[in-house]
């Protein structure tokens, strides 16, 4: 199982591309499923100097050389994503947002 600091290190600070590698932001966070303890979510910096946030699903991410991320939803999905506070933890009805969503 991975721990919170093992998932917070594996993906901190690596950039988010999507499929077609276009560039997304920069990787600020990492939520764990409360339950599972995994990796579940992504906090993306997206927008002009990285002034906005958004949510991400890791699920389907792969890793490409060593600093990218690339996300199995487009960028666009990734800007147009529901807007919920970063600095607190997911409720359940942001996450059933975010799984709404993204069909996850």
């Amino acid at each position: 199982m991975t721990s919170p600091q093992d998932a917070q290190q594996q993906y901190l600070r690596h950039v988010a591309v999507d499929a077609e590698g276009n560039r997304i932001g920069k990787i600020t966070k990492v939520y764990l499923d409360d339950q599972t303890g995994q990796p579940e979510w992504i906090l993306v910096e997206t927008g002009l100097f990285g002034t906005r946030q958004s949510f991400a699903p890791i699920r389907g991410s792969r890793f490409d050389g060593e600093q990218l991320v690339v996300l199995a939803v487009s960028k666009d999905q990734v800007k147009d994503a529901p807007n919920i506070d970063p600095d607190a933890r997911i409720s359940e009805s942001e996450e059933d947002a975010l799984r709404q969503y993204y069909s996850a």
